[in-house]
């Protein structure tokens, strides 16, 4: 029978690899470096619009997605997206003087999107 000490010895030391920066692993991945594009550009249209808006609404108001069918703003409730709503020419006017190319902007109901 084998000694107890033997059997609970640890495994033998293994070697781990140094740990990939999150910005060099998005680089090698071409639809991670796309997914990175489209969060920065969604994120760049915002702080464009953001100015045009009034102080009480720019709070509320969060970048989403940004895919081949258009542009998500995130809004917390039905009323801030029906007051957002009557911005989207002010939203748009923004867009295209910053040089985007307008396709649709929709508006998400996201209950934490506020904050």
């Amino acid at each position: 029978m084998a000694d107890y000490t033997e059997t609970m010895k640890p495994p033998a030391s293994r070697s781990v690899p140094a740990a990939t920066p999150l910005a060099d692993a998005l680089g090698r991945e071409s639809v991670l470096v796309e997914l990175q594009r489209r969060i920065e550009e969604s994120t760049l249209r915002l702080q464009a619009v953001q100015g045009r808006l009034p102080p009480a609404l720019r709070a509320q108001l969060r970048a989403g997605p940004l895919d081949e069918n258009g542009w998500t703003l995130l809004v917390p409730s039905n009323a801030v997206a029906a007051k957002l709503r009557q911005w989207l020419p002010e939203i748009e006017a923004a867009l295209r003087q910053a040089g985007w190319h307008l396709s649709s902007i929709r508006i998400r109901i996201q209950p934490n999107a506020g904050r």
